[in-house]
């Protein structure tokens, strides 16, 4: 019988790529949503800020409750939340499919995004207990392109989807791909091909290794940065569609696959930080580049002295370079872990973070965008999050990093 953990010498990509893919359907969930944007708002009589509730919401559970997730999968075991987790999608998105109504949108979108949080924390200690420690940094960089992956994947398909099936169509066909998945996930992790890391009892709660976790500062900066680098860079991916049609005339289709593009770029940085990372590269010099990419990219794009005809290729460097911060921030949460058995809060911690820039990022951005009267009034605003960040590296982050590497 296979066991949970890699045998040594080999880490069981098959495995790792399962669970790769299963963040990248989790992720679908979040990118339906950009493209269907514009049609949801008119449809629904949505203003600015609420339509951005619609993408931020589902990222809600995962503000609040991320850590305690991966207390739950520490608890439980990493195959029942991630089962757990594609249930409470497909519920989510059938119901959000078959109701054209706000309000309950609203609310499948709260579901919807406590089963992303559930298997956005299980995966990476599937990922873990797969991949031998030596490909621990190499596995979890792979891990982080599920986000833009998914993300590109469903905004490419949507122009095609919403001329024939509409938005609410796009949602159904989502609950479909949900239910297949956790079928094959259900096959492939059964327990004659996979042991859980967690005993069928479940285990004790430990306590004096929360402790352990909450008292170390290298999960907290992690949380803090990944945090701060969602809240802008989901934002723009949110908004982008909307902001194509809006400034430089483009159809929703056009606006729809450029924004799957920018989206898609994101995976370069990501890889390219696994890969250096891999090599033995420090992880916090790649989060100071990633936050002064986004600081400058980010505020040229929604300049006005910027010509339309560069925003594209800006808002292309802008996810790409900022692209190195989620794989460093991910391996960060794993080196910070006082042991095996709090990976899946550390990463939590992590997750948690990032959850909370995604739910605040795209209503904040739909506000400032009303409120100044244009996309382009506060393109100041861009540089804030990132500067903040940068301090947040200099200043605290790299000590804490140095620090670790020189423990015995």
């Amino acid at each position: 019988m296979n066991t949970a953990k890699a045998p040594a010498g080999a880490s069981r990509w098959g495995i790792i790529a399962l669970a790769v893919g299963a963040g990248v359907v989790a992720a679908l969930q979040v990118g339906k949503v950009p493209p269907a944007l514009p049609l949801i708002a008119e449809d629904l009589e949505l203003s600015r800020v609420t339509a951005g509730l619609v993408a931020s919401l589902f990222f809600v559970v995962g503000a609040v409750f991320g850590i305690a997730t991966g207390v739950l999968a520490d608890r439980f075991g990493e195959r029942r939340l991630l089962f757990g987790g594609f249930a409470l999608m497909a519920v989510g998105s059938l119901i959000g499919g078959l109701f054209a109504d706000g309000s309950v949108l609203l609310a499948t979108r709260v579901i919807e995004g406590l089963g992303y949080t559930a298997a956005a924390v299980a995966a990476p200690k599937i990922i873990l207990a797969a991949a031998k420690p030596s490909d621990h940094p190499l596995a979890i960089g792979i891990w982080s392109t599920f986000m833009p992956l998914g993300m590109a994947i469903i905004m490419a398909l949507s122009p095609a989807l919403l001329g024939t099936i509409g938005w609410q169509g796009i949602w159904l066909v989502n609950a479909a791909v949900l239910v297949i998945f956790a079928m094959l996930l259900m096959q492939r992790l059964s327990p004659a091909r996979w042991t859980s890391t967690v005993p069928a009892g479940g285990a004790g709660f430990d306590w004096p290794g929360t402790r352990q976790l909450l008292a170390r500062p290298g999960p907290w900066l992690f949380s803090l940065c990944f945090a701060l680098y969602t809240l802008q860079w989901f934002a723009v991916m949110a908004w982008l569609p909307t902001f194509l049609v809006e400034t430089q005339g483009r159809s929703l289709a056009s606006a729809s696959l450029f924004g799957a593009l920018v989206v898609l770029v994101n995976v370069l940085g990501n890889i390219f930080a696994a890969w250096v990372m891999h090599k033995g590269f420090k992880r916090w010099p790649l989060v100071a580049v990633a936050f002064a990419a986004m600081g400058v990219a980010g505020a040229l794009i929604f300049s006005a002295d910027i010509s339309m005809g560069a925003k594209i290729p800006l808002a292309i460097a802008f996810s790409s370079l900022t692209g190195l911060l989620p794989a460093a921030c991910l391996a960060g949460a794993t080196a910070h872990a006082p042991s095996q058995g709090q990976i899946a809060m550390a990463n939590g911690f992590v997750i948690q973070g990032a959850t909370i820039g995604s739910l605040l990022g795209p209503p904040l951005m739909g506000a400032v965008a009303t409120s100044f009267g244009s996309w382009e009034a506060g393109w100041w605003i861009m540089f804030i999050g990132p500067a903040i960040g940068l301090g947040v590296v200099v200043v605290l982050l790299r000590g804490v990093e140095n620090r670790l590497a020189q423990a015995p």
